[in-house]
């Protein structure tokens, strides 16, 4: 076990290295829904005049924004922008998509889990043995309603070796609690409100920039200052500019003290509405399809004036320049910079939502093809991450942020992700096949005389699964039946 969390260790401390601005960017736009998308991309219209809509772009008559998924060649155009998902160089596991445009409405979703159920899913996200999946259920069942861990470790492990016949110890329960305060949203699993900001800031994309490093720090060393709103102390102590300590401000109010809270606090309260970033469907072939969505994000270019004016100043040395024609042109040409990197960072997203999606449904399609979520692998970040090259922390944030339609229904990527289980001859399984077993041996049980748990984990062994009474007991009891007697 020392081990794998010494290989979580080295994935957290890669994530520390510094991200560049592009970089920064790729992640941001990687983490929005479509929708937000659209805000980042029209706010980004506004603001650089060397950008503009393409309107020449695609076929006559053809919508921006179009889902339609096309083959996507690379052009030597820097500044190039397509709507349609890049599938070159991958299997013939999904097809393109082609034909008419698709109706992709807007979905009101009712979450029906609870802010614990959303917690226990990420669990299949990580490669955990089965000790270590019920040390970290019981963590998250330990967690107050905002989300932090308010219990003593100590009184914990006390309670899992008396009440549960667990054993395990301190170093273990850190190890396993620093797996948990991997969650989503940042600031899961913190024991103290310090250690619940400083966990968000410390998991923000950017969090070696200067001001995140100041907000660490202020957190870090002047926590009480903080929450006595001693801001004159805390300018004196980092000696900081008047514009600084009010970015600070603005930074500690976007930090959320109950993190638990933005996870919805009750079953079926929290409705969504849900666009879906991915169309799985099959074309008249039999193929699955894969249809990207971008909703109403225009196709996006450089402006061919601002180009041309600056081709015009291409070998002059702008020393010769008056000073206001030399400031024209060099505002002009940061301003052309930022706007191909934004169409850089575009395409970027475009084909890490495509790679990964092509991932999970190449490790999913079973599922895909036939709507039985009983043919669903075990499958967790690593998997999806050595599938498509990406950063682990890349599959996370698209997995927990995007959802996908099939003609089965509309799920979030989260839900593909599933623990593993062993079967008796030693083959990994999904944890919901054992479960739909359990459901199925249940429904199908004598009610004059229902099985007990001993008996329901002898009967599930006698089908291949190796399952013990306990375990039997805790799938029953989050699937909603009662024990045996409450049962006839």
């Amino acid at each position: 076990m020392a081990g794998k969390f010494s290989q979580i260790e080295a994935q957290v401390q890669t994530q520390a290295q510094t991200l560049t601005p592009q970089q920064l960017l790729v992640s941001q736009l990687t983490e929005m829904p479509v929708e937000a998308l659209y805000e980042r991309v029209d706010q980004e219209l506004k603001e650089n005049i060397a950008l503009e809509r393409d309107t020449d772009h695609g076929d006559e008559g053809e919508e921006p924004g179009s889902t339609e998924q096309q083959d996507y060649a690379e052009t030597s155009e820097a500044t190039d922008y397509s709507d349609y998902a890049d599938l070159s160089g991958l299997s013939d596991d999904v097809a393109p998509s082609h034909g008419a445009d698709k109706d992709i409405p807007e979905t009101v979703v009712g979450e029906t889990l609870s802010f614990y159920d959303q917690l226990e899913e990420q669990i299949g996200f990580f490669h955990l043995d089965d000790h270590e999946q019920e040390l970290i259920r019981y963590l998250i069942g330990s967690l107050d309603d905002d989300g932090l861990l308010h219990t003593s470790l100590q009184q914990i492990q006390d309670e899992l070796e008396v009440y549960h016949n667990i054993n395990t110890s301190m170093e273990e329960l850190e190890q396993v609690l620093s797996i948990l305060q991997q969650f989503d949203p940042p600031g899961i699993g913190a024991r103290t409100l310090q250690e619940c900001l400083l966990l968000q800031v410390r998991r923000s994309p950017d969090h070696d920039s200067p001001i995140k490093q100041k907000l660490e720090r202020l957190l870090t060393d002047y926590f009480d200052s903080l929450m006595l709103k001693h801001w004159d102390r805390i300018q004196r102590g980092l000696r900081l500019t008047d514009a600084e300590v009010s970015r600070l401000q603005h930074e500690v109010r976007r930090l959320n003290p109950r993190p638990g809270s933005s996870m919805g606090e009750a079953l079926g309260k929290n409705l969504q509405q849900i666009t879906p970033d991915f169309i799985v469907d099959t074309n008249p072939y039999g193929q699955l399809t894969l249809t990207l969505n971008q909703g109403q994000v225009p196709p996006l270019r450089v402006s061919d004036d601002d180009l041309t004016f600056l081709h015009g100043y291409e070998g002059r040395d702008l020393k010769s320049l008056s000073r206001s024609e030399r400031d024209g042109v060099l505002y002009l040409r940061e301003r052309v910079e930022k706007a191909r990197g934004f169409i850089e960072a575009l395409q970027q997203r475009r084909r890490t939502l495509t790679d990964t999606m092509h991932a999970i449904i190449r490790m999913q399609r079973p599922f895909f093809e036939s709507g039985d979520d009983t043919l669903l692998r075990p499958m967790t970040l690593e998997d999806v991450a050595s599938q498509t090259g990406l950063h682990l922390s890349t599959i996370s944030r698209v997995s927990n942020s995007k959802w996908v339609q099939t003609p089965y229904g509309i799920y979030p990527l989260r839900w593909f992700f599933t623990s593993a289980a062993r079967l008796q001859d030693g083959d990994a399984v999904s944890i919901r096949n054992i479960k739909a077993a359990l459901q199925e041996i249940i429904e199908a049980e004598d009610k004059k005389n229902p099985l007990a748990d001993e008996a329901l984990a002898r009967e599930l062994q006698r089908r291949g699964y190796d399952v013990a009474r306990r375990t039997v007991s805790k799938y029953r009891e989050a699937m909603g039946f009662p024990v045996a007697r409450l049962r006839r």
